[in-house]
């Protein structure tokens, strides 16, 4: 019989230590929690807050009975129809979805067991709650993809006018300005992604290929120039610069790195099974091991794609722009005057101050520079964020005074 193997108290100790670090790292919540919320799952028919398209005519009758339980808490509206002209006959679910046939009591407190019910009952609820700080109806700061994880339904009752979901609300009266709007650069983003990744060596096209679009289940979209059946652009077209098709960006780890000239830097510090650091000095005064120049397989990375060196930065970086300053296909940042905007048509067309100076902003410069709702409607009139001035007299919606002074800004007349 062989002897059994002797194993020392230091090593019975380093296992109890890494058996208890391991019961710490599960026990303890994860850092990205907003990240990794789970969906609730919602079964909308059922809630019966599904609504058709939007039609492009209707009865006055079949367009109050589509808003008849709304008013019940939403008394006043800046216009019936979200539209200045009467002419147009559309009721609040055409638009937004929901359950017209809820019926709510505008006296109750908004935190009443009943008006929440009755709320609750006649909305869209959200599938990822948390991520959009429900119920609170404020847009939250930095959702950068939230749009495309959350369903269209809700999506379409925050924002009838996001691309995702415009077909269905606006699609009957403005489907060639929301398939304009799809295409346009502000929605795309072609410049951009085409200058970047012809410069870096991504692509080897000057003729932009990459474009962002997105299918109304938030996938990746390409996006086809309408042309007639079985003919492609005409050569006015081209010459005129027309675009046949554009494809989405893919994932910044799976491109090979676009600059390639790296692999002939100098050679390396060898860690173990880490890559070499480039022009790193050995900061432990270790004899260095130095590899030879143009070792493409250490100069990268000794685990594969996406890890080390190889990875295209240019890419990343892109990903990162088209999050943190994205285009109309997502939201605004909502963190900062000048980023405060919702996604499609109503990143321009919904109006905000991008400061408080009238030279700026004109008329719209009294409503301040906070991103802040401005309505007659009581259930959210009333749900604003004090500016960040108020203690200077000006408070909310403050017209900035020209020549005066606040905070660290520099008076307009000084030189």
């Amino acid at each position: 019989m062989g002897r059994a193997p002797i194993v020392s108290r230091a090593a019975h100790l380093l296992l109890a230590i890494g058996a208890l670090a391991l019961a710490l790292a599960l026990s303890l919540p994860s850092a990205q929690a907003a990240d990794k919320e789970k969906p609730v799952k919602r079964d909308y028919a059922a809630m019966g807050v599904l609504a058709a398209p939007a039609p492009a005519n209707q009865s006055i009758a079949d367009m109050d009975a589509k808003s008849e339980g709304c008013l019940t808490c939403h008394v006043k509206t800046d216009a019936p129809t979200m539209h200045v002209t009467p002419a147009v006959r559309l009721g609040c679910t055409d638009c937004h979805g929901g359950n017209p046939s809820i019926a709510g009591n505008s006296q109750l407190p908004h935190g009443h067991p009943d008006y929440v019910a009755a709320r609750d009952t006649a909305h869209v609820l959200p599938t990822l709650p948390k991520s959009w700080y429900w119920p609170s109806s404020a847009n939250p700061k930095r959702t950068y993809a939230l749009l495309n994880k959350e369903s269209p339904e809700y999506v379409k009752f925050v924002n009838p006018s996001d691309y995702r979901v415009a077909r269905e609300a606006c699609g009957s009266c403005h489907i060639q300005a929301i398939e304009a709007a799809e295409r346009s650069i502000m929605a795309t983003g072609a410049m951009l992604w085409g200058g970047a990744s012809y410069n870096n060596g991504i692509l080897p096209f000057k003729n932009y290929l990459l474009g962002e679009a997105y299918t109304r289940n938030g996938k990746p979209a390409k996006i086809t120039t309408p042309t007639r059946p079985g003919e492609g652009l005409t050569p006015a077209q081209e010459k005129r610069g027309v675009l046949a098709e554009m494809y989405p960006l893919p994932t910044w780890h799976v491109i090979p790195p676009g600059d390639v000239f790296r692999v002939f830097e100098r050679g390396g510090r060898t860690i173990n099974s880490q890559f070499p650091e480039l022009g790193l000095p050995n900061p432990t005064g270790r004899i260095q091991i130095l590899e030879e120049p143009g070792r493409p397989d250490l100069k990268q990375s000794n685990r594969g794609p996406g890890t080390g060196l190889r990875v295209a930065i240019p890419a990343l970086n892109i990903h990162k722009t088209r999050l943190n300053d994205p285009f109309t296909w997502f939201m605004g940042t909502n963190d900062q005057p000048g980023d405060y905007r919702h996604s499609g048509c109503a990143s321009c067309h919904v109006i905000y101050a991008n400061d408080r100076e009238p030279r700026h902003s004109l008329i719209y410069a009294k409503y301040g520079r906070d991103g802040q709702t401005i309505t007659v409607d009581p259930t959210i009139a009333e749900k604003y964020e004090k500016g960040d001035y108020a203690a200077q007299g000006g408070g909310h919606a403050a017209v900035k005074q020209p020549g005066v002074t606040y905070d660290a800004e520099p008076a307009l007349d000084a030189a």
